[in-house]
């Protein structure tokens, strides 16, 4: 009885260390389509997270083979910004100068390692894909997830893109 309590209890702390949430809502894009990615808008305390989270989509988007323009700008890029909804229109205008079809954005809503003896990477950030033609949300998903003290935050942003960038066909 007493072994079954603990492995209970030990396979309940295996899955709570690295417990990860992705919603998205189930999309097929064209890879034949041109993309343009912006900087994620940063809701958390650490600096840059959004350019980071961003800087991490688009490497993982790579492997699709689409033809992305980066808008990923430098650290002072926020700093002139006054709202979140100016920072998206012009990232929108910028989109379409570069004959972008779609643009690539999001938001960060946490990115930190939580305090403690193993310090654990806790990430997570929402993603969507707008249709710049019409204005249209074509793709919104939302991923969080916490990992192991030996993983780093990078690692963990990297997983939840993984997860949660929708499909592309050819």
């Amino acid at each position: 009885m007493f072994k079954q309590k603990l492995l209970i209890l030990i396979l309940s702390l295996l899955f709570l260390g690295c417990s990860s949430i992705v919603h998205k809502k189930e999309v097929t894009l064209s890879s034949s389509k041109k993309y343009a990615i912006s900087s994620f808008w940063n809701y958390t305390e650490t600096p840059m997270a959004g350019l980071r989270a961003s800087s991490i989509v688009e490497s993982v988007l790579a492997k699709n083979r689409l033809t992305i323009h980066s808008l990923i700008g430098g650290s002072d890029e926020m700093g002139e910004t006054l709202s979140k909804d100016d920072f998206l229109q012009k990232q929108k205008a910028k989109a379409k100068s570069v004959g972008a079809e779609y643009l690539i954005t999001g938001n960060v809503q946490e990115w930190r390692y939580k305090t403690g003896i193993d310090g654990e990477p806790v990430v997570s950030y929402t993603l969507k894909v707008i249709d710049l033609k019409d204005d249209t949300i074509l793709f919104n998903g939302v991923g969080a997830k916490s990992g192991w003290g030996h993983k780093s935050i990078g690692v963990v942003a990297q997983e939840i893109a993984e997860e949660l960038i929708p499909r592309f066909t050819p």
